[in-house]
C-alpha cells in the first residue's frame, strides 16, 4: 500500500543520473577543479557507485566550501546509501550524515528549489528513523514550499495515523485484547479518544487535502480507511458512529483498490531529462 515507509524518498538523486558524462573525457589532464569532481561524482553515481560519488563530491568541497549544488548532491549521495528499517549503528549513521549535509544546504541561504530538495529528505529520513516530530516538522516545510505537493500532505497524515495506532495498540494490550478486537469498556474509549481524536482528525484533513491535488491517489485512499478504523476504535459509546466508520472505512478500501488497480493500467509518464547544472 505504502511506498513511502520502505522505499527511500531521494528524489534529488536524478538530477545527477545524465548530467555529466558530456565534457568529461580530459578533465583531470590538469589540477581538477570543484566542477570537475562533482562531474566525476555524477558519473560514479549513475554507475550506482554512491560511496565513490559521495568521495568526489566531498573533494569538489574541500576546493569550494561554498559550492551548495556539491553539498546538496554529497548530502543526496550519503542519503542513497541509507537502508530503510535497517538499525545497525553504521547505517543509522549514513542517515544522519545525510540529515547534517542537508541542514548545512538549508543553512548556505540555498534556493528555493535546493530548499525544498533539502527538507523533504530530511522528512523521510526522519520518518524512517521513527523520529516523527522531526518528520512532521520537516514535512510541513515542504508544504510551505510547494503547497501543491499532495505527497507531503499524505506523509504527514500517515504520521498522524502512525502515532494514534501506537497509542491504540498500547491501550488494547493493557486491556489483554487481541489486535482484531475492539475495546468496549465506555472507559478505556475515553481515554484512548483523549489522546487519539486530534490526530485522527488531523491525518483525514490532511489526507483529504492529498486526494484533492491527486484524485487517483490509492495510498491514500488506503490510509483513510485505516483513520476511519482508529476513530472506531474509541467510539464503543456511540455504537451507531462506530458502525457508520466502520462502513465508511470498507468504502475507502474498495475505493483505495479500484484506484490501484485504474493506476496500474496507465502507461507510465515519460519522464523529463534533468537540466545540467551550473558549475
Amino acid at each position: 500500500m505504502l511506498d513511502a515507509i520502505g522505499p527511500k524518498f531521494v528524489s534529488t538523486l536524478s538530477l545527477l543520473v545524465v548530467f555529466a558524462v558530456a565534457g568529461f573525457t580530459a578533465a583531470f589532464a590538469q589540477t581538477p577543479t570543484a566542477a570537475d569532481e562533482v562531474r566525476a561524482g555524477a558519473i560514479a553515481y549513475k554507475f550506482s557507485d554512491y560511496a565513490g560519488a559521495a568521495e568526489h563530491f566531498k573533494t569538489a568541497l574541500d576546493i569550494n566550501p561554498d559550492f551548495t549544488e556539491a553539498r546538496l548532491y554529497l548530502a543526496t549521495a550519503y542519503a542513497q546509501q541509507y537502508v530503510p528499517g535497517d538499525n545497525a549503528e553504521a547505517n543509522v549513521a549514513m542517515a544522519q550524515q545525510a540529515i547534517d549535509q542537508f541542514k548545512l544546504v538549508l543553512n548556505d541561504d540555498p534556493s528555493e528549489e535546493e530548499r525544498y530538495k533539502s527538507v523533504v529528505p530530511i522528512a523521510s529520513l526522519s520518518f524512517n528513523l521513527k523520529r516523527l516530530d522531526d518528520a512532521r516538522e520537516y514535512y510541513g516545510k515542504a508544504i510551505e514550499l510547494k503547497p501543491g505537493e499532495a505527497r507531503n500532505y499524505f506523509m504527514l497524515g500517515l504520521i498522524d495515523w502512525t502515532d494514534a495506532s501506537r497509542l491504540r495498540a498500547q491501550e488494547k494490550s493493557e486491556l489483554g485484547l487481541s489486535e482484531s478486537a475492539m475495546i468496549s469498556k465506555p472507559e478505556a474509549c475515553a481515554a484512548l479518544r483523549a489522546q487519539n481524536q486530534q490526530k485522527v482528525e488531523d491525518g483525514m484533513q490532511r489526507l483529504q487535502k492529498a486526494l484533492e491535488l491527486q484524485p487517483s491517489y490509492d495510498d491514500a485512499m488506503g490510509y483513510m480507511n485505516l483513520l476511519f478504523r482508529e476513530r472506531a476504535e474509541y467510539e464503543c459509546d456511540d455504537p451507531e458512529a462506530r458502525k457508520a466508520d466502520l462502513k465508511a472505512a470498507d468504502e475507502w478500501v474498495d475505493k483505495a483498490i479500484a484506484a490501484k488497480n485504474a493506476n496500474a493500467g496507465k502507461a507510465p509518464a515519460e519522464k523529463p531529462a534533468p537540466k545540467q547544472p551550473q558549475n
